[in-house]
């Protein structure tokens, strides 16, 4: 049995490492390429290795076992112009096993249909990208943790409509020096069906990260987090991020990103007390596009 079991575990990592990933801009579902956590978006996106609580299940479900106890999160995203994302995620654990439950919705309102050229539009619609997800996470011992998520995808834009299901897979290893954690990650594998008769092809990609603490006293803390991922044409991504806590009470963020156009630098912070935790996230966006602006709030129960 104890055979059976490891072959498994590297079967999985080796599934894990080797698949290849695609290009970020190959993928039309836009809600896949933004990370709806205020946290990972202050710390540079990252969250491979370093994502906390429910959250985790969209960056690594296999983090969700690490958790101290079950939880509740709701953000809200501010991203570009008029555009927002709506998000939940719900953790439930029970010893070495986590299950959780997220979704997440991407609005894009008042866009303008026109057939001809012309002033005034013949009417105003709104684009949808919707997903909800189930997790699964378990401890293998008190190192190794392997989860999955498998997620329904749902994108809408006037009258046309398409729909599929992904999958995500990851695994973390935690070693015993300042809580040093080591993760990989594949997500978005999987299909949706025509989009008007053109094909929706999910941001499949695949990473690695690391995270642990720098410096920890009765008072404060410093942790650290990276994540490389990997995309086709020899596109590597780093991102990056520095975590300050005092007391567990007050954290102050701050992150960056390589690769992307729009985005670079990110910070933020996070107030805790009694099970409660509230998360801001501030990240400039170029080309006069402004600034995003996401929120959350967690209640541990």
């Amino acid at each position: 049995m104890k055979l059976s079991r490891n072959i498994f575990i590297l079967g999985f990592i080796l599934c894990l490492v080797l698949n290849p990933s695609l290009a970020e801009t190959n993928g039309s579902m836009p809600l896949l390429k933004i990370s709806p956590d205020a946290r990972s978006t202050a710390l540079g996106e990252t969250g491979v290795a370093g994502a906390a609580g429910s959250m985790a299940a969209f960056h690594n479900p296999a983090l969700l076992t690490f958790a101290k106890s079950s939880e509740a999160t709701f953000g809200y995203s501010d991203w570009i112009l008029d555009l927002t994302i709506q998000t939940g995620a719900l953790l439930f654990k029970s010893g070495k096993t986590a299950l959780g439950i997220s979704f997440n919705a991407f609005t894009v309102p008042d866009l303008e249909l026109r057939t001809l050229p012309s002033d005034d539009p013949l009417q105003t619609f709104s684009a949808h990208d919707v997903t909800a997800g189930f997790s699964i996470a378990h401890l293998f011992g008190e190192k190794l943790a392997l989860g999955g998520t498998a997620r329904y995808l749902s994108q809408q834009i006037y009258i046309e409509n398409s729909s599929g299901f992904s999958v995500d897979l990851g695994a973390v290893y935690r070693l015993s020096i300042n809580d040093l954690k080591v993760g990989v990650v594949l997500m978005n594998l999987g299909s949706m069906s025509a989009l008007d008769e053109e094909n929706t092809t999910l941001p499949t990609y695949g990473a690695a990260g690391v995270s642990g603490r720098i410096i920890r006293s009765d008072d404060f803390g410093l942790r650290s987090s990276a994540d490389l991922r990997l995309y086709l044409e020899n596109d590597v991504r780093l991102h990056a991020g520095l975590e300050g806590s005092w007391k567990e009470h007050l954290f102050l963020r701050a992150g960056y990103q390589t690769g992307s156009e729009l985005r670079s630098f990110s910070g933020g912070m996070g107030f805790g007390w009694k099970g409660y935790r509230f998360d801001y996230a501030y990240q400039p966006l170029a080309e006069d596009f402004g600034a995003s602006h996401r929120f959350a709030i967690s209640i541990s129960f």
